[in-house]
């Protein structure tokens, strides 16, 4: 198998797993429909009886020619046993309540292959008429062919019933039937409607998505997190999953920029609620775990959270204090000297976002903020800088060209690829030097990126801890 083949059929299986529950969904209702529908209906009964199409070979003909004419004769027979004369003659014989055509549906003339015989079957919701009908067209059939023999005076043909119609004692198995057909017609369907949604979704799902899309490698992929899990799960817990991926994601990070080490580097996004502060606070934890000194910053000065993962009590805005505190604070004096807070991480210190101003991009993109960057950045190995989304704001803009980086951030299966576009040129027309990519909230099952992704990281370092040097 190529590795194009391969990718394929990982696409394949990965669009199957992710609107299997529309896929069973479809085949549980065309199911149960068809199921319901035939229960409804009557059953049907169906009889049938064996016609023997023979023609004497005489004394000048040979026996194969005269079995090759029965088998010939035989075809030609089978359609004129449904004829609207011999329906009619039946349909008058029985006192049918029914046109000729009606009754002809209800018959099927079937040649046995290869034979001088003809299978005659019909169909009824009452097993004892349907072999009556069935014995009374074969009777009216070979009378109209002695007839026909008579008037063209041909008496080498002879038509008997080799076996009459038997009533008979079960339905056919109809609701067994369409009920299959209907599950597999239904999954069908399923399978073309996900696919048909799978193309019209826009939106980024994994890294091949990323290069793709944007042009940018992937730095990192989050897992989803579980509902009632610690959104700080570097902390809550160290071995999970999506704590080993931001570890991954520091690694990534120092060596993305090994020719000028980041110092500074602004986090963002393309929209709200995408998982940037989220991130911010892990990755600033991740690195901590790892002997870094690190600050991290909260600009988001209109939707600020980082003191809420954090868990850090900061002074009520309506006590008055004259000392500012906080991003704005330090903005206003000049410098964050006193402003920083300590976390329950060695090495990790937060300047929250301050009292939030009136006026949020002219704080941000006031002369200060450089200068607050850099001097925080004399003070620790990184810098992280949480900012508001690109494209709502013009804050990550005009705050990016004072960073050493920009890392995006990208929820997987709702951030728009349009919209990671916008947000990639916003950021390069100002500058930004955009060193990757994010992927937030990746699916974890089983198959996905994030599972082999973790699962070769995982074995390695199982690898390591039973290695004996």
């Amino acid at each position: 198998m190529s590795k194009q083949d391969g990718t394929e059929l990982q696409f394949i299986i990965s669009v199957i797993r992710r609107w299997l529950w529309l896929i069973v969904g479809c085949v549980l209702v065309g199911t149960i429909s068809a199921f319901v529908v035939t229960s409804l209906m009557p059953p049907v009964y169906s009889a049938s009886a064996t016609l023997l199409v023979n023609v004497d070979p005489g004394a000048t003909a040979s026996d194969y020619n005269a079995i090759y004419a029965s088998e010939r004769l035989a075809l030609t027979y089978s359609q004129m046993l449904t004829e609207r004369s011999v329906m009619e003659a039946v349909i008058e014989r029985l006192g049918l309540a029914e046109t000729p055509e009606a009754l002809a549906k209800r018959v099927k003339v079937t040649p046995v292959k290869d034979t001088q015989l003809i299978r005659l079957s019909v169909e009824d919701a009452d097993p004892a008429r349907a072999a009556l009908i069935a014995n009374t067209i074969a009777e009216t059939f070979i009378v109209q062919i002695k007839a026909l023999k008579q008037a063209r005076e041909q008496g080498n043909v002879k038509v008997t019933i080799t076996e009459e119609a038997r009533v008979p004692e079960k339905p056919l198995p109809h609701r067994t039937q369409y009920t299959l057909l209907a599950a597999l017609v239904s999954a069908m369907l399923g399978l073309g409607l996900a696919f048909l949604l799978e193309h019209l979704d826009d939106t980024i799902k994994s890294p091949d998505d990323v290069s793709e899309a944007l042009g940018q490698s992937t730095l990192g992929a989050v897992g989803r997190l579980a509902k009632g899990e610690k959104e700080l799960t570097v902390v809550a817990q160290p071995p999970s999953p999506v704590a080993e991926a931001f570890h991954a994601l520091c690694t990534n990070l120092r060596f993305s920029s090994i020719d000028k080490p980041l110092r500074t580097l602004l986090v963002t996004s393309p929209g709200p609620r995408e998982g940037k502060s989220l991130i911010v606070a892990n990755l600033a934890t991740a690195m901590a775990q790892s002997g870094l000194k690190v600050v991290a910053v909260d600009a988001d000065l209109r939707r600020p959270r980082l003191h809420q993962l954090f868990g850090l009590d900061l002074p009520a805005e309506s006590t008055g204090k004259s000392t500012p505190w906080g991003l704005t604070g330090s903005l206003l004096v000049g410098c964050a000297d006193g402003r920083l807070y300590s976390t329950q991480m060695e090495g990790l210190k937060v300047l929250p976002s301050g009292e939030l101003a009136p006026n949020p991009i002219e704080m941000i993109s006031s002369q200060r903020m450089p200068k607050l960057l850099h001097d925080l950045a004399q003070q620790a190995d990184m810098v992280l800088v949480d900012c508001p989304p690109v494209l709502p704001v013009a804050d990550a803009a005009a705050l990016a060209p004072a960073v050493d980086g920009v890392l995006l951030v990208l929820e997987a299966g709702r951030t728009p690829r349009e919209a990671a576009r916008h947000a990639v040129e916003n950021l390069r027309q100002v500058g930004a030097n955009l060193v990757g990519v994010v992927l937030n909230g990746v699916s974890t099952h089983k198959g996905s990126y994030y599972y082999y992704h973790h699962e070769y990281y995982r074995d390695g370092d199982k690898r390591r801890k039973r290695s004996p040097n």
